[in-house]
């Protein structure tokens, strides 16, 4: 999910793959029977710990993995939510190694995962 705050965004350092130790977006995976909106809330607040009310659906990404023979590792599908943060204190958990706010100038050099790159430039955040 993309949630800004002023000219902030808030990411996650991933533990575990896709993207081990790359920033992203804050997201995971949705649970039987959960709807797509209520996991993506539910997993911004687990792994940052910010609580966020939707603002609507910003897209949808595929990530698609091959090996060096061409053949499929893996595919997933991202629904990229825009969240509002109900506020602003950051708390690391679940799976993830770090969580953060980031000013676009904080994000040169950053190591990011794809999906999170491409939304944030076409966010106008990354050039």
């Amino acid at each position: 999910m993309l949630v800004r705050e002023g000219k902030k965004v808030l990411l996650v350092r991933r533990g575990s793959e896709p993207g081990k130790g790359k920033w992203a977006l804050p997201g995971g995976l949705v649970k039987p029977g959960e709807r797509v909106e209520e996991a993506a809330v539910r997993e911004v607040e687990e792994e940052t710990g910010i609580r966020v009310r939707l603002r609507g659906l910003l897209g949808v990404y595929d990530l698609i993995e091959r090996d060096s023979r061409g053949r499929l590792r893996y595919h997933y599908v991202t629904v990229c939510f825009r969240g509002k943060s109900l506020f602003t204190r950051v708390r690391k958990g679940g799976e993830v190694l770090e969580a953060r706010w980031f000013s676009k100038e904080e994000l040169k050099g950053r190591e990011l995962s794809r999906v999170t790159a491409r939304v944030l430039r076409e966010e106008g955040m990354l050039e």
